[in-house]
């Protein structure tokens, strides 16, 4: 209990400005409230320990069954040291507590164990003294209770403390067991920030497997809002048992190439096209994208689905979102059957390839390019391999190696092509290769960001050069767009600004200019489907940018944990899928009912073709059964 109460404390006090909204009374209540989340998550984690220690059986006094519940008890201690450390620093990455997303990190433990000892160097080295030391007096206490004459509580007794703990865990004696969502029955997404600690959020994230609460409406009412924010009329309707899938076009395949590049961590604060339109000042680290930008539609008002790399890949790759409470991308989504960009690309008669800087075996990506249709997928391995490159101080391939390999294979590659490049130089912890200009000191996380965002922008003007001399870059439908935004102003951004993300498309025919539209990852399908005349059917929430129809409620979807944002052109609504929790008027006025209706209407309409299996269904697979 001391752990988590101490952990609150310094999340209070380390991120101070994601809290600053909250009054006294506020802040002494979450503290109060806190404690009923602290007791339940202890309660379940030495629930096995005080089982074996009451348990009314002569086996349950023996010295060695004694020993073993202690130092289990011990090793459940250091865990929540661990984790509550960890939650701490991750919040200020994020503004959230830990999710399930969380356990990515263990597909690349190497990753882990370098991001702990040389970015978090001196917490690192704290926690393990601090384990050390506890280690050390545990032993000295368990020692001494060895000396001591044995205490054999009746039966009774023993067995009495069992509804406290039962009490302790479930979070009190009626209603149901408590839950993440129950610390936002304020109302106030900080105060609930503040009651929760990073070991009951992630358990529970592991636990509850069966995604959130998402019946708000009757089935026919959210599937006609759905279909109308995504601009689907009922000739593009295949199938009324998959609600989320349609045709984008009827006109001939234009057989353009299709590239995307996935650009690590590029938020809209970082590329000076969007900050000079937005009357902020110019930082000077985009001067190529800035140029393309002249040439391309740039998307001034881009939302990222999410707040990790995995999200924004299922959004920018199938058309959805990493809904509260359901498994992430690598994690037991791809269960579903989905509408990958690969998979369609393939069915138009396209060659495919994905490469990403960082391991082969990062977050599952290369199973998850195989399944999503790529033919061909180069991790950091065979990037560095090609060339003979050196690697990243971390992380994986510089992106100067990752364009240059890419730019050979898809010279060579059977036109058209679809290709997918994710980034890795501008990665926390923000490298720059040696003899690389640095616009900025390198004195602080900011300006080592945007050194390495300079750098990457280079690689990508030298890429963009090779490949218009190269030809193949005429015939190509190009989108750059960020996987996240950066994790540097997560702690004074409010909700639009936490996903808030660079976003621009070139392509044959398409006039420059600006878009002030609000986009959104989740429509880069079934744009890239409209632009290149693609017949077959695909499924998402996204819409077309292209659309003609698009009406003034077009709008983004964005989730971080277990809140979810819609950004409108009027303004914004956040929702727990309980209740509003903030709201934000840009316009005279908004209409928050019809915003928050277009919201839960996507989660329930998508929570429920996801659990049935009914996303997508493929163009030779039987028809439902109903």
């Amino acid at each position: 209990m001391l752990v988590c109460l101490l952990a609150r404390v310094a999340l209070f006090l380390r991120w101070p400005a994601e809290f600053d909204e909250l009054s006294g009374a506020d802040i002494a209540l979450a503290f109060l409230e806190g404690l009923v989340f602290d007791a339940s998550i202890v309660s379940i984690g030495l629930a096995p320990m005080i089982a074996a220690l009451i348990a009314p059986f002569e086996w349950a006094r023996k010295p060695t069954v004694r020993a073993a519940a202690a130092w289990m008890s011990f090793a459940t201690f250091a865990l929540l040291v661990l984790i509550s450390t960890a939650d701490v620093l991750y919040f200020g990455l994020v503004g959230r507590h830990l999710g399930n997303e969380a356990l990515s990190v263990f597909d690349d433990s190497a990753l882990l164990l370098s991001i702990a000892r040389d970015e978090y160097r001196p917490a690192t080295l704290a926690v393990l003294a601090l384990l050390a030391a506890a280690a050390w007096g545990w032993s000295r206490a368990m020692r001494w209770d060895a000396t001591r004459a044995p205490v054999h509580l009746p039966s009774w007794a023993a067995l009495a403390a069992v509804p406290l703990f039962v009490l302790c865990a479930r979070g009190g004696a009626t209603g149901k067991p408590l839950q993440v969502v129950d610390a936002f029955d304020s109302g106030s997404v900080q105060r609930g920030y503040l009651e929760l600690n990073g070991a009951f959020c992630l358990t529970h994230a592991m636990l509850d497997r069966a995604g959130p609460r998402a019946e708000f409406m009757p089935w026919t009412t959210a599937v006609a809002s759905v279909r109308e924010q995504a601009g689907v009329d009922a000739g593009s309707v295949l199938d009324d048992e998959y609600p989320l899938q349609r045709t984008e076009s009827a006109g001939p395949n234009k057989r353009l190439n299709v590239l995307v590049v996935l650009l690590e961590s590029w938020d809209a604060s970082v590329v000076d096209a969007i900050r000079v339109r937005d009357g902020l000042a110019p930082l000077g680290v985009t001067p190529n994208v800035d140029a393309l930008a002249e040439r391309g539609l740039l998307l001034t008002r881009c939302y990222a689905a999410g707040q990790r790399s995995t999200h924004g890949l299922l959004a920018v790759l199938t058309g959805l979102p990493t809904l509260p409470g359901f498994p992430y991308f690598g994690r037991g989504i791809e269960q579903s059957q989905l509408a990958y960009l690969g998979r369609l690309a393939q069915s138009e008669g396209y060659s495919t390839l994905l490469m990403q800087g960082s391991s082969e075996h990062s977050f599952r990506i290369d199973a998850i390019a195989a399944l999503a249709g790529f033919q061909d997928y180069l991790g950091k391995n065979a990037i560095l391999a090609a060339h003979g490159a050196q690697p990243m101080a971390d992380w994986g391939a510089w992106d100067d190696d990752l364009f240059s390999v890419a730019h050979e294979r898809l010279s060579v590659l059977h036109e058209p092509f679809a290709a997918l490049l994710f980034t890795t130089s501008t990665h926390v912890p923000y490298q720059t290769p040696l003899g690389a200009e640095r616009p900025y000191p390198e004195d602080s996380d900011e300006h080592r960001f945007w050194n390495s965002v300079h750098g990457s922008d280079a690689a990508l003007g030298r890429f963009i050069d090779s490949a218009r001399a190269a030809g193949y870059l005429d015939n190509t439908v190009l989108v750059l767009i960020a996987d996240h935004c950066s994790p540097l102003h997560l702690a004074t951004a409010d909700g639009p600004d936490r996903h808030h993300i660079f976003g621009l498309i070139c392509a044959p025919g398409l006039a420059p200019g600006t878009s002030r539209e609000v986009t959104s990852q989740l429509d880069v399908l079934p744009t890239i489907a409209d632009l290149c005349g693609w017949s077959a059917p695909h499924a998402g929430v996204g819409r077309s940018i292209f659309d003609a129809d698009t009406e003034d409620d077009n709008g983004a979807l964005c989730v971080r944990g277990d809140i979810v944002l819609r950004v409108e052109d009027e303004g914004w609504l956040e929702h727990d899928l309980k209740r509003r929790l903030g709201t934000r008027t840009w316009a005279a006025q908004a209409d928050f009912d019809a915003m928050e209706t277009r919201l839960l209407a996507t989660v329930q309409v998508t929570a429920r073709a996801l659990r049935k299996n009914r996303v997508y269904r493929p163009p030779s697979a039987p028809s439902s059964v109903r």
